[in-house]
């Protein structure tokens, strides 16, 4: 490895990478660069593992999430006419443009790390602030949707009766995520760029002060703090109402035992997906950490929960199961006609809350169910939702 030449250099990541304006010693053969410790962080023998896995693993994440969410938007045009009647119709909406424009940076990511930057520098520049602004408003928006269910729970009654105020709270609420995401992705936008480094072009950040970049870095790791944070409190919230309001109705221990376990998938799901690239942030904040296999693979891994978000926050809702079933069949699909009959038996074998349950109307279950269900149709987990 000839290291008798200093150059400026670049990163071959296109996930967290960045270049710096100051010499740095170059790696020739592999075009990754050496830290401000002059530490190598060579790949090696990962280089080909890491493209690899980065296709195999980008292009079934594309395709699995842009299905998703997809879905998910089809259903608010083409059954609702994007008449968002409830903050949950809100925040899925918006949460499916924020994942569905984020899976769209993939193949251009993928691209970048083969062939180098083959296209402008402005798309350079709309890719690299669609990946920070989408990150940042879906890390918030599944905060709002934890808040939206727990006011579903302990607040129903005055839900119900602010319905009109609640929606244009919602609206409101979903535009300030939206720009306080494009205000924390100013930096991206600003010094997003195409570096040249040995011969090949590669989209990166081109910063002159590593502050920067950790302030990028350290950004993310505050919003997915702050967002596991709520999810915690509002979902633990949930839990002890409907633990408390037990004795109430004593014959709907499955209903409420489905409702926890989701409640736990949702939060497990969020740290399995988001913790392990965040902890690889944390480690490259002091600028010595070198493990390009492991970013991919916990970058990946990010990526992955914005397949899972329409599963576990839209389709598990029995509204949006027969949006989908009913787009399945309207279209065509064979298994349409199957999936409806399987969900009208399975609707008919376990009732919802609202009509069969015998609880008091203070009831923490019954006022969650009937307030919600009349106001929006749509069941919180635990009602015939999986």
């Amino acid at each position: 490895m000839d290291l008798s030449t200093n150059s400026p250099i670049t990163t071959t990541l296109n996930y967290g990478d960045y270049s710096y304006d100051h010499e740095e010693f170059n790696d020739s053969t592999t075009g990754l660069y050496l830290d401000l410790d002059d530490h190598y962080c060579d790949p090696g023998d990962q280089e080909l593992t890491i493209k690899v896995f980065q296709s195999c693993a980008f292009c079934f994440i594309f395709i699995m999430g842009i299905t998703g969410n997809c879905l998910v938007i089809a259903t608010f045009s083409l059954y609702r006419r994007f008449r968002l009647r409830s903050m949950t119709d809100i925040f899925l909406f918006h949460l499916s443009v924020a994942d569905l424009l984020l899976l769209l940076t993939l193949p251009l990511q993928a691209l970048d790390t083969y062939l180098g930057w083959i296209f402008t520098v402005p798309l350079c520049t709309i890719t690299r602030a669609c990946y920070a602004i989408n990150t940042y408003s879906g890390l918030m928006l599944l905060a709002c949707i934890s808040v939206d269910r727990y006011l579903v729970v302990a607040k129903a009654q005055e839900m119900l009766r602010l319905r009109s105020q609640i929606l244009t709270g919602g609206k409101i609420t979903a535009v300030c995520v939206w720009l306080f995401a494009l205000l924390l992705s100013i930096p991206e936008i600003l010094y997003s760029g195409v570096s040249i480094n040995n011969d090949e072009p590669h989209c990166v950040m081109k910063i002159e002060k590593i502050e920067i970049k950790k302030a990028t870095n350290g950004a993310i790791i505050v919003i997915f703090c702050a967002s596991f944070l709520v999810m915690v409190t509002c979902y633990s919230a949930i839990a002890k109402v409907l633990w408390e309001g037990r004795t109430f109705n004593r014959g709907k221990q499955w209903h409420r035992q489905r409702t926890l376990k989701l409640m736990v998938i949702l939060v497990v799901a969020f740290v399995l997906f988001q913790l392990p690239y965040t902890v690889v942030l944390l480690h490259k904040m002091p600028g010595t950490f070198c493990g390009p296999l492991l970013e991919y693979i916990t970058c990946a891994l990010a990526y992955a929960r914005c397949c899972l978000n329409p599963i576990l926050y839209a389709l598990v809702g029995v509204r949006f199961r027969n949006d989908v079933i009913k787009l399945m069949r309207d279209r065509g699909c064979p298994c349409g006609p199957k999936l409806i009959a399987h969900t009208i038996s399975s609707t008919s074998a376990s009732p919802p809350l609202a009509i069969s349950s015998p609880c008091s109307p203070t009831s923490p279950e019954r006022s969650l169910t009937s307030a919600y269900n009349e106001s929006t149709k749509f069941k919180f987990p635990g009602s015939n939702v999986l």
